[in-house]
């Protein structure tokens, strides 16, 4: 429960798929005034008349010359900022604009420079005496609160591996898998036996066991803060990769070969083509309405053993799509409970307990697990 009445909260693209989710998340509160805002002032009146409430639609494009001005003029206490592709404002326009309209920020961006460069905003966030964060989503938020929680039983970490797999009918609308997509054939650095080694996003297409009822899922590399993060917080860690695909298998084995393709530089409309892969891939038959994460660390354990861990979290019959807002959500409440973080500006790396985020998803199908891997079923993720 929100402490203070009439906390005015702003959601940019606030009737996208992803913070539409979070926009319902956040309604239950009778405490928080929602705004949604956007670039289509319709659709954010339609977003904000399906809420209820107090919630209004606004239209607030984040490239405006006067934003920082109309942000002050709405006196808000936070500004989620989910208008896609977050990856693409490279300027932080709005978290600046945040800056000096001294209007705390999160956003859910899951773009490795977007999220690891972000605590250069911070010397300015800190003047302004306001809290800042980003990627409160699924990466870092979501692996980073698991790995905390690997970490209680396993203090010294080697090696981690993140895996991410969409169900068949939300692939496109969740934000680790448009990414890959967008950068795909793009070269990353990925940290492999105590050395930095490139690799590129639909790299090593290969098959990811996760529970049942989501099973075999065919993933590839793909780029993610992590990657930068994880060698930052666990200083004894020789190895970290990320991989994420779409359902179904074909689609996703024609993506990889796509981005195979680019790196040949060859004349051939790569990027059209797996862009309408993943418009075609909701509709392709044999797919899954089940998703998944798992996040696995190799270490040792109090006793100096040495030890695997494995968490797993599954979305079934298309309830997956909800985990990804609810990292936001659950930032948001802390932030409007008085609890943010302190002035400055972070990513979004163990600002959460695993369990308040798992909370926010209590009404939805959702289910986890954290096990101790034995040495004849570490193969079974990777096979």
């Amino acid at each position: 429960m929100i402490n203070n009445l009439n906390k005015r909260v702003l959601i940019l693209g606030g009737y996208g798929r992803l913070g539409a989710r979070i926009a319902q998340m956040l309604s239950v509160e009778p405490e928080i005034q929602l705004i949604i805002s956007g670039r289509n002032k319709a659709l954010a009146d339609r977003c904000a008349k399906k809420l209820g409430g107090t919630a209004e639609g606004l239209r607030l494009q984040r490239d405006a010359i006067n934003l920082a001005a109309q942000l002050k003029a709405l006196h808000l206490d936070l500004l989620i900022h989910c208008a896609g592709p977050i990856q693409n404002d490279t300027d932080n326009r709005v978290a600046k604009a945040c800056i000096e309209s001294r209007t705390p920020y999160i956003d859910i961006s899951n773009a490795r420079r977007s999220v690891c460069d972000f605590h250069r905003l911070s010397p300015a966030a800190e003047a302004a005496g306001i809290a800042m964060v980003s990627g409160a989503g699924t990466l870092p938020a979501l692996s980073s609160a698991a790995l905390a929680e690997i970490q209680r039983e396993l203090p010294i970490i080697h090696s981690v591996e993140i895996a991410v797999a969409p169900a068949h009918y939300t692939n496109c609308e969740l934000g680790t898998a448009g990414t890959g997509l967008k950068s795909l054939g793009q070269s990353f650095p990925q940290l492999q036996k105590g050395r930095w080694h490139e690799s590129f996003s639909g790299k090593h297409l290969r098959p990811v066991a996760l529970a049942h009822p989501v099973g075999k899922r065919w993933l590839s590399d793909s780029d993610a803060p992590d990657l930068e993060l994880c060698p930052r917080h666990f200083p004894q860690l020789h190895s970290a990769r990320f991989a994420t695909g779409l359902e179904p298998r074909t689609v996703q084995v024609c993506l990889s070969a796509c981005a195979h393709l680019t790196r040949q530089h060859l004349p051939l409309p790569i990027t059209r083509l797996a862009a309408l892969g993943c418009k075609l891939s909701a509709h392709w038959p044999g797919g899954s309405p089940h998703s998944g994460m798992l996040v696995r660390a190799g270490g040792e354990n109090r006793q100096g053993e040495s030890t695997t861990k494995q968490w797993q979290i599954l979305g079934l019959n298309g309830d997956g799509a909800w985990i990804s807002a609810a990292p936001a959500v659950a930032l948001s409440r802390q932030f409007l409970q008085g609890n943010a973080p302190k002035a400055g500006a972070q990513a979004c790396w163990q600002l959460l307990d695993l369990d308040d985020i798992l909370m926010e998803l209590n009404s939805f199908s959702v289910v986890t697990a954290l096990e101790t891997l034995t040495r004849e079923r570490l193969p079974a993720l990777t096979r």
